[in-house]
Parts: C-alpha cells; structure tokens; sequence
C-alpha cells in the first residue's frame, strides 16, 4: 500500500497562512502590501478556493464532546469538499502558487513557522486521498485533528485584570495612556543609531520569516567585520587591539546559524554598541 505524500502546494489552509504572515510582516514594516492583493484575488467571495477554505476552518474551530460525533463532523466535511469544483479549485491553487513564486520566494515563505501546520497538513490528506488508498494513514490523520481540536472543548481565555481595567476606562484616557506608552518606547530606544534601528525593525517584521531575518542578518555581518577591522587600526592597546579581533572572529559564529533568535539580536547590537564606543575614543 502507497504511502501517502503531503504537498504544501496543494494545502489551501497552509498558502492561506503563508500570505497571512507575509502580510503582517509587510504591514508591520510599512512596505507596500503585495499579499493584501492576491488574498483578495483568490480568497474573495464565491472562488473554489475560499470555500475550501472554509472547509479548513470548519475543521480547525469546531469543536465536540464526543469523539464518535467529531469523527462523523469529519466525514460530513470531507464530503462537502468532493462536490467542489475540482478542476477548478486546482487550477486556481495553481495560478496562486505560481502568482507567489512570481512575487515572492516560495521556499523561503514555506519555511514560515506555522502554528497549526500539523492539523493543517492531515486536513489536506483527508481531502485529497481516498479512504481506500491507505487506510491506516489517513485514520492518523483523523486522529491528529480530532486530538488538536475536534474534541477539545473550548475554554475561555483567562482575562489579565489589568487588561480589563484598561478597556473599561473612557476613550480619551486610553489615547493618553497609550500616547505615555509610545512616549516612554521612543525615550527608551532614542539612544540607538539607525543600524540598530534597522536590526530592530527587521527582528520584529520578520518574526515568522526566519529566513529573511537569517539573510538580513548575514548580509550586516560583514559590514560590522569591516567597521571592527577599520576601528581596531587606530587602537594603540595591544590587549583592547586583541579583543576586538577575537570578537571580529565570533561573528562567524552569529553568520552560520540556521536559526536567529533574540539572544542573537541582543549580540549584534552589542556589536553595535562596540563600534559607536570605538568611534567616540577615536574620534
């Protein structure tokens, strides 16, 4: 019996996801929203693919008691999704993967961190095989969703009290409160140069793009290395003159990680940090 293959190009929930992270990310960053117009061109009203994925949905935000009703949900949903147009929902899907090749680097999007990728990728198997092709698999399949949502009964988020206490003041006290709060951010983060800045601005608008944060952050790299080799010549302490090179050195360590986190960041504008001391000593 054939095992059964999942497809990112074919997961209608994932694509969605994709787009939706690549639009917050571009949203954040003021750039000009390219994501905002394909979502609206192949998830607006009454296309094959929105109402598939609705099916996603159904299946991600329903919730039951029973595992035997939910198992049943499932099967009641899978067949909705037969009596969509299938010729057209994939050339549809089709055009959309390729309209995002087209704007955007599809590898570096499908690295994108998704949350419930798990849940996402076994609701695609269960709508693209047949229960005879491997059984067994796509109960897993079954399994995974009822496991990570079907079945788990939907709990109220707990409230923070400052949270409410904030939302129950007059319109004109949040504005101030809020003005402080912004006010005080700007204050704290005044101090940083405009590398900083940038570092900070891509850390923060490329959180679920790791891929773009990792290229952004091996192309300043090397920027820094030339700054600390420029500021290291018109040191006249052998011991500082060794340090700033063995510091130099552990950058490489920074420029070949797969994955960058905020201890990193915090590194790099240390880095930073180096540079503007060197400067003003030398200056």
């Amino acid at each position: 019996m054939k095992k059964l293959k999942h497809s990112k190009y074919k997961n209608t929930g994932i694509l969605f996801e994709m787009l939706v992270q690549k639009l917050t990310s571009e949203t954040l960053s003021s750039d000009k929203s390219v994501s905002v117009d394909i979502i609206k061109k192949y998830f607006g009203k009454n296309t094959e693919l929105s109402k598939e994925l609705h099916l996603y949905n159904l299946l991600v935000k329903e919730r039951f008691k029973s595992e035997a009703r939910a198992l049943d949900y499932i099967r009641t949903i899978k067949e909705a999704h037969t009596k969509l147009n299938q010729s057209l929902l994939k050339k549809q899907r089709y055009n959309l993967v390729k309209e995002i090749s087209e704007k955007f680097v599809f590898d570096n999007m499908s690295k994108m961190h998704i949350n419930n990728y798990k849940v996402l990728a076994s609701i695609n198997m269960i709508f693209e095989y047949a229960e005879t092709d491997n059984p067994k698999q796509l109960l897993e399949c079954k399994n995974v969703i009822v496991d990570n949502g079907l079945l788990t009964e939907r709990v109220s988020a707990k409230k923070d009290p400052v949270l409410e206490q904030f939302q129950a003041q007059p319109k004109e006290v949040r504005l101030l409160t809020y003005k402080l709060l912004v006010d005080k951010f700007n204050d704290r983060y005044s101090v940083l140069d405009e590398s900083q800045k940038g570092l900070l601005n891509k850390f923060i608008t490329n959180v679920n793009d790791s891929n773009a944060l990792r290229n952004y952050v091996q192309k300043i790299i090397p920027n820094i290395k030339n700054q600390l080799s420029e500021q290291s010549k018109h040191v006249s302490d052998p011991v500082v003159k060794i340090k700033v090179q063995k510091l130099s050195e552990m950058l490489c360590n920074v420029e070949n990680l797969k994955t960058i986190k905020e201890s990193h960041i915090l590194s790099l504008l240390r880095y930073f940090d180096l540079i503007k001391e060197l400067k003003g000593v030398h200056a």
